[in-house]
């Protein structure tokens, strides 16, 4: 968490991540990334994978850093 943390913060502006939801590691980490960084000020959507309609959509969490 704390690479993370210091990644973000040396590139501040919009963020978007993403990650597979049955990926439950991933999941909980980048929600808890997103809370502490920008607090409740963030978003999460499923889209469709490009040229992969056969796979689940991808989670993005997007936020902006100060």
């Amino acid at each position: 968490m704390k690479v993370v943390r210091e990644v973000i913060s040396r590139h501040p502006g919009p963020w978007k991540i993403a990650f597979q939801d049955p990926n439950t590691p991933a999941v909980a980490f980048w929600r808890r990334v997103a809370t502490e960084i920008a607090g409740d000020a963030w978003t999460e959507e499923r889209r469709p994978v490009p040229k992969r309609p056969d796979v689940p959509p991808d989670v993005w969490i997007s936020f902006t850093t100060a």
